[in-house]
């Protein structure tokens, strides 16, 4: 399983890395419950740029610990920036995320699904051109229930 989160998480630096010189990367970490489960997660991102006007792709790994259970989750977000109801330095935004979702029970044998869930947040760009992320997710469909989630991506 280790090795899955380290191929998982440098596929991600070698995908942000295409993008820039210096790829636009930020660390996360939250809470998380499923189906009764608490758990603790933490990950990385990759500001992937817009797609469309104020649609942003953000894909991400997180590895989610507790209650005898470990979850990783490598989430392809797509975020639409709600600049009509903001303004700087906030930058609100609600979107989605399709996701492989590989759980382990701890003693056991582990399983993947794909994963639908729908996410809204918020960010805040600092002074020093870093921003933080305020951000929570909510399962659709084989997504663990609820995420609360505090990152912070380095520009």
């Amino acid at each position: 399983m280790k090795r899955l989160a380290i191929v998982l998480m440098s596929a991600l630096v070698l995908a942000a890395s295409v993008q820039a010189a210096t790829p636009p990367l930020g660390l996360r970490a939250g809470y998380t419950s499923w189906e009764g489960l608490n758990q603790f997660h933490f990950g990385a991102h990759a500001r992937m740029g817009d797609l469309f006007p104020n649609v942003a792709f953000t894909p991400n790994l997180e590895i989610g610990t507790g209650d005898n259970l470990t979850v990783i989750a490598v989430n392809g977000d797509l975020a639409y920036r709600v600049t009509e109801l903001s303004s700087a330095p906030w930058g609100p935004y609600v979107g989605g995320s399709l996701g492989l979702i590989y759980a382990k029970p701890h003693g056991f044998d582990g399983n993947a699904d794909l994963g639908l869930s729908a996410l809204v947040g918020t960010s805040y760009a600092m002074d020093n051109g870093h921003e933080l992320l305020l951000e929570v997710r909510l399962g659709i469909l084989d997504s663990p229930g609820f995420k609360a989630t505090i990152g912070y991506t380095f520009f």
